[in-house]
């Protein structure tokens, strides 16, 4: 069964936009997740490269997800969409613009 994660980056920080030091282990877990595939997808040319080098943070069976996950930007380029083509969990992020995880100014030109 596939999980599904809408999400906004801004949720997860302060009003500084910095991480706050009291989020949870399990959060910091997920805003990492979700920063390194922001990451990934913002410095590269859109639909260059729909693989990512996120690995999947599933553990199904309570085994770790062997899966690598794909992400691109949606139509607009304000929402990104990722998925893992081995166990399906899948979501978009929004709020990523301006965080510390957008490289868009770090893109090489097309």
């Amino acid at each position: 069964m596939a999980h599904t994660w809408i999400t906004n980056l801004r949720h997860f920080m302060d009003d500084d936009g910095e991480i706050p030091e009291a989020l949870p282990g399990s959060a910091l877990r997920l805003v990492r997740f979700l920063g390194a595939i922001v990451q990934w997808v913002t410095i590269h040319t859109p639909a260059e490269y729909p693989w990512t080098n996120v690995p999947c943070r599933r553990n199904p069976g309570h085994r770790p997800c062997p899966g690598d996950i794909h992400a691109q930007f949606d139509a607009e380029e304000t929402t990104i969409l990722w998925e893992c083509p081995f166990c399906g969990a899948n979501g978009t992020i929004r709020g990523w613009e301006g965080t510390c995880w957008d490289r868009t100014d770090e893109r090489p030109p097309p």
